[in-house]
């Protein structure tokens, strides 16, 4: 089996792709994905097409696609996927979605109030809350949780 060769039409290709995949998933047609960028609808169709625009192109598609600024750069520079700016990640044909901070927070206060009520049979409510307050502090310290911004 022959190696595939990476080229920056190859990045281009997969850039349009990640494009395209987004404004489906926004529900949106070519021409409304091309408003929606304040783009024409040429230059549009280009991004989509894997043509080479210039890096303000690429900056109205991040902003009007909520995509990081330089997602697109990056793609064509190596990267696999788009990061949109709710953390999600959008690669060819599918997306991995990243719990919300709060949702994480959700998440351990519910296990260490669990935890404690087996381990600490007598803890109260209160002394529950503290402790679990103190796992998501040290959580965000040590860079395991994200910090609330």
């Amino acid at each position: 089996m022959a190696a595939t060769t990476e080229t920056p039409a190859n990045r281009l290709t997969l850039l349009g792709a990640l494009v395209r995949q987004r404004r489906v998933e926004l529900g949106l047609t070519q021409q409304q994905g091309a408003k929606t960028c304040g783009l024409s609808n040429q230059t549009y169709w280009n991004v989509e097409s894997g043509v080479q625009v210039r890096d303000t192109t690429y900056a109205k598609v991040e902003r009007g696609f909520t995509m990081r600024a330089g997602s697109c750069r990056a793609v064509i520079q190596g990267a696999d996927f788009i990061t949109l700016t709710d953390g999600t990640e959008l690669i060819a044909g599918a997306q991995i979605q990243r719990p919300s901070l709060e949702r994480q927070a959700e998440d351990v206060r519910a296990a260490v109030n669990t935890a404690a009520r087996l381990v600490v049979p007598g803890i109260t409510l209160g002394q529950a809350d503290a402790m679990t307050e103190k796992v998501l502090e040290e959580l965000q310290k040590r860079g395991i949780l994200p910090t609330a911004s």
